[in-house]
């Protein structure tokens, strides 16, 4: 069937096909090979031209990840519209097709994409009367498994844009699309949105949660696993391990998990002593906009956070750490570390249940010391 399309394409560069049929040839020749894709092979994808290499090298990098882009032409119908490609500095990520004419329309494209892959399904759809404009689909029958997204807007000048990329993993929405999608998108499903709940804000919870109660002697092992925080440790009992150079934390022995929270993924790993947890390390795998304050939330909650010492001064990261205190908790440290990179940064928290703090560098700050706030 791919071939198929592959010739209903090249018959609309003679303008005899039909764009819906020629754009799910593009996605078909796009996942048809070995992904990910270098910025060179893009000139390979039929119907397409490209500008001059190298990619272009932005400023700040796209909410899908993408640092770099090539803008192009892809002809669907008899006519050019925008392509762009998105990714790393070595290779594509994503492909833009913009429609700013009249519609092809989502159901002639899904029409043409079961007909090419009968395996394709709806996997993520707005939820029903929200604010959401698009829905994504899994393509599993090519070589390589990727997802086509439709978004369709209404009104007075009508549009469509088209998103291709690989991988087993739906594309990340934006925290405040959380709320505006669903999962279950199959006939009469409920259509629970994704979240209601920031990630930030479940994160501010975990803490919180993870925080041990003024009662209580610590947490052990078996008690850190019962806590409802939404974190998968690891079942096997905790293995020796060197923290001292990685982490400043002289524990011997630790345990690893992973979690996800709204969305965003994090690994996780406790350290402590045979008997109790110590300290908790939580690393997001990936990066989230600008500008959300976590703490700001578990203050909220009722814990009392107060700035303690900051890092040394590092343009591209923040590594702070602040007191934790209330009457139903023990206190606790916490370092906040933030990596920035452009208006996406990635977020690293070291909780220490002691409320101890590492040795400190000759370079970290006092409050209100150079520009420590």
């Amino acid at each position: 069937m791919t071939t198929l399309l592959s010739l209903l394409l090249l018959a609309g560069l003679q303008g005899q096909g039909k764009p819906d049929e020629e754009l799910i040839a593009l996605v078909q020749a796009y996942l048809g090979k070995d992904l990910p894709m270098d910025w060179g092979t893009l000139e390979t994808l039929p119907g397409t031209k490209w500008a001059v290499l190298p990619p272009t090298s932005l400023t700040n990098c796209l909410p899908d990840g993408g640092c770099f882009t090539r803008q192009g032409t892809v002809t669907l119908g008899g006519r050019p519209v925008t392509i762009i490609a998105s990714g790393a500095r070595t290779m594509v990520l994503n492909l833009y097709v913009r429609n700013p004419g009249a519609p092809y329309g989502e159901s002639a494209v899904v029409a043409a994409l079961r007909q090419s892959d009968p395996s394709s399904q709806l996997v993520r759809c707005p939820v029903t009367g929200g604010r959401g404009t698009t829905n994504w689909y899994k393509v599993t029958g090519a070589r390589s498994v990727g997802f086509l997204s439709i978004q369709t807007v209404r009104g007075e000048r009508a549009s469509e844009g088209f998103v291709i990329s690989y991988g087993d993993e739906l594309p990340r929405l934006q925290p405040n699309q959380l709320a505006m999608y669903s999962l279950q998108c199959a006939p009469g499903a409920e259509q629970k949105p994704v979240s209601t709940v920031l990630p930030h804000q479940q994160l501010a919870g975990v803490v919180t949660a993870l925080l041990v109660p003024a009662a209580s002697p610590g947490h052990d092992w078996t008690s850190l696993r019962a806590l409802s925080t939404g974190i998968v440790w690891d079942t096997a009992a905790p293995k020796k391990w060197d923290l001292t150079t990685m982490k400043n934390d002289p524990s011997p022995v630790a345990i690893s998990g992973h979690a996800e929270f709204s969305g965003r993924k994090f690994s996780a790993l406790a350290s402590g002593t045979a008997s109790q947890v110590r300290n908790i390390y939580l690393e997001e795998q990936g990066q989230h906009p600008r500008g959300e304050h976590m703490l700001g939330v578990v203050y909220e909650k009722g814990i009392a956070v107060r700035l303690v010492r900051c890092g040394p001064v590092y343009s591209q990261s923040t590594n702070n750490w602040y007191s934790l205190q209330s009457n139903k908790t023990k206190p606790a440290m916490i370092q906040q570390s933030i990596g920035y990179d452009g208006n996406q940064v990635t977020d690293s928290y070291a909780l220490r249940l002691d409320c101890s703090l590492p040795a400190r560098d000759s370079r970290d700050r006092d409050p209100g010391v150079s520009g420590c706030q």
